[in-house]
């Protein structure tokens, strides 16, 4: 297990909480990761590939599918599991439904069987995705609302939903849920801002679409502080939350802004056509704030500032 050493058990003993973080070496996971350790907590991030994880220092890592085996290397009993790992494309998925269902479903089923067997006590918090209200974000993203995803991603992530409440009601497991919307900051070597830094850096500024579709954007330091508050909510009524802002923000704006920031004296491009999953409108009509308090905060100028001063660093983490 890497990040093990001799006083790993006093470490333990010592930390306020038992954390296991599944996906923990992507974007989200590794930024939620360091949240921790400065807390104090003992950490163990499961699942994931070591060459493409983001690793911090004073936690531990043990790589691999989610599974049964990997499962039970975990050495202690955690008091909290944040459930992060699965897919993590729109495209990806479309492209390749079944891996994508075994990475979100199969992988949450997995978890979910060793969770109840042995981990009884545990608080379970589900990183979902907003990605699950497809067609019906184009009038409301309600988290009480119908939900029609376009994607596989989107109906994948459903799916884990469903579960979590069929094991609150079969086993008593202590969950909760919560969707973000277009979280974005240090770290993302993905999606839309990334791909427009990627493109001015080839001379390119053509995007899909009109422009004028709408977006909630999300700094990731601030989920990071909704998925800290969330964690008490748990419970065997499985509540579910959107991470979001209620602010749109079209691409249009978003990719303007992100290159004013980073200095680029140029205007993004759009050819009109629509790639397959994206959604016209995808903003919350409300949020954790509503229970918790402000929480979504950093104004959004700021944060493309974060972003593009982390990229023209050469992408190491802020």
């Amino acid at each position: 297990m890497i990040g093990d050493s001799d006083d790993g058990q006093a470490l333990m003993e010592d930390a306020k909480l038992r954390v296991l973080v599944t996906g923990g070496g992507g974007f989200v996971g590794s930024h939620l990761i360091r949240r921790l350790v400065e807390d104090g907590h003992y950490v163990l991030s499961l699942g994931g590939n070591r060459a493409a994880s983001e690793v911090v220092e004073g936690a531990h890592y043990i790589f691999g599918d989610i599974s049964r085996n990997t499962l039970e290397t975990v050495d202690f009993i955690p008091d909290t599991v944040y459930h992060l790992a699965g897919g993590s494309s729109v495209a990806r998925s479309i492209d390749d439904p079944p891996a994508d269902f075994m990475m979100t479903v199969y992988s949450s089923v997995m978890l979910l069987d060793f969770l109840r067997r042995n981990w009884q006590d545990a608080y379970l918090i589900y990183v979902s995705s907003a990605a699950i209200y497809g067609e019906a974000s184009h009038t409301t993203a309600s988290h009480d609302r119908e939900c029609l995803p376009i994607s596989p991603y989107g109906m994948h992530k459903r799916q884990v939903e469903h579960l979590l409440l069929d094991h609150a009601r079969m086993y008593k497991t202590r969950s909760v849920v919560l969707r973000p919307f277009s979280v974005y900051g240090p770290g993302l070597r993905k999606q839309l801002l990334w791909d427009a830094m990627q493109k001015a850096a080839g001379g390119s500024y053509e995007f899909f679409g009109t422009g004028r579709e709408l977006r909630d954007w999300v700094y990731v330091a601030d989920l990071v502080e909704c998925l800290i508050q969330i964690r008490n909510l748990a419970s065997v009524k499985v509540p579910v939350f959107n991470a979001g802002t209620c602010t749109a923000t079209s691409v249009r704006d978003i990719i303007t802004e992100l290159y004013s920031a980073a200095g680029i004296p140029q205007v993004p491009k759009f050819i009109g056509q629509f790639k397959e999953g994206d959604p016209d409108r995808l903003v919350a009509d409300d949020s954790a704030e509503g229970t918790l308090g402000p929480l979504f905060t950093t104004p959004l100028r700021d944060g493309l500032r974060a972003f593009a001063k982390w990229y023209q660093s050469g992408g190491k983490h802020a």
